[in-house]
């Protein structure tokens, strides 16, 4: 993948800049282009391994250049990583953006510690891609018409998902003093106190209720407790957006290795609601996806749509699903 890299910007210095941190973070060659319509010209003739491009360019930006390279137009490498630079974006055109499967966003100005860590995120592991047939579907019914909620079908929430947060989840400011997680009305509870040893706000305590039975789980559930009651501390402290990389990265390993040792877990047991549970998971795993994508692009969402899904997370997977399965433990 470290090949040769593709820079797209209508800044002449911006896109010397990205180019030379590209090559000092191991890319062989840096490719350069002024436009959209200049880079899928180099595309087709220079064949880069990957793809970093501002969005607002003309005449064409990165959105619909994403949107040609995914739909396979001129013979172009539909699946090659794409990263997009983003600078006060609309949701709706981050929306699209993700629904064409961007592979990451990087917002400006750049840093090289930031590029580093897309690039790295990407030689790990890409974004799956879908058949240049499904794009090119796609393409041809204007996604651009689309809402940030119904793009593609597998984006985090619906407006029936969205109604349902709202019911379920509250301003800790109304929470209750002793909260009921039960399936009608499941509430989260927010600490008296900061917690002492890290002088830290908590916006939720650990109880005895919450167990599932299994150590090794609630373990790694105490970690998303944790994930979630710093999200809270950063956000009642008023810290910058880059300041949630961290508990961002900390959710994406929760994810991927709580479902991995769960699902196993849960199959040796023989637990009969199995294939319903992998089921949440995949639709989870969309979720998450999409939230973290969008925060991406916009670091703003960590205080929104990223703890918003941390708290639908705990109430609605963890307290109330995964509480389920707690009796095969036993």
């Amino acid at each position: 993948m470290l090949e040769k890299c593709l820079v797209v910007d209508d800044h002449e210095m911006i896109r010397e800049t990205i180019a030379i941190m590209a090559k000092s973070l191991g890319f062989k060659e840096a490719v350069m282009a002024i436009d959209g319509a200049d880079a899928i010209s180099k595309l087709y003739h220079e064949r880069p391994s990957m793809i970093i491009t501002d969005l607002q360019m003309e005449p064409i930006d990165g959105l619909e250049m994403l949107r040609l390279v995914r739909s396979g137009r001129y013979g172009l490498p539909h699946d090659i990583p794409i990263i997009i630079l983003t600078a006060n974006a609309a949701e709706h055109v981050i929306a699209q953006c993700i629904a064409f499967d961007v592979d990451a966003f990087l917002v400006k100005p750049v840093n090289r510690h930031s590029l580093e860590s897309r690039i790295n995120q990407l030689t790990q592991q890409a974004k799956p891609k879908k058949t240049v047939e499904h794009y090119f579907s796609m393409y041809q019914q204007d996604p651009a018409k689309s809402t940030a909620f119904q793009v593609n079908g597998t984006v985090a929430f619906s407006e029936e998902d969205l109604k349902e947060i709202d019911a379920l989840l509250h301003d800790h400011q109304a929470a209750q003093a002793k909260p009921d997680f039960t399936e009608s009305a499941p509430v989260v509870e927010e600490a008296a106190e900061p917690d002492k040893h890290h002088n830290r706000k908590e916006f939720i305590k650990w109880q005895d209720r919450f167990t599932v039975g299994n150590d090794e789980l609630d373990a790694s559930n105490r970690e998303l407790l944790n994930i979630i009651n710093d999200t809270y501390d950063l956000i009642v402290n008023h810290h910058e957006g880059h300041e949630f990389d961290d508990v961002s990265k900390r959710f994406q390993h929760y994810v991927k290795q709580h479902f991995f040792t769960e699902e196993n877990l849960l199959a040796e047991r023989q637990y009969p609601r199995l294939k319903v549970h992998k089921d949440i998971h995949d639709r989870l795993r969309k979720q998450a996806d999409f939230v973290i994508l969008k925060c991406q692009a916009d670091p703003s969402f960590y205080k929104t749509d990223f703890f918003r899904l941390l708290r639908f997370w705990w109430v609605k997977h963890v307290v109330q699903e995964d509480t389920k399965y707690k009796s095969v433990f036993d």
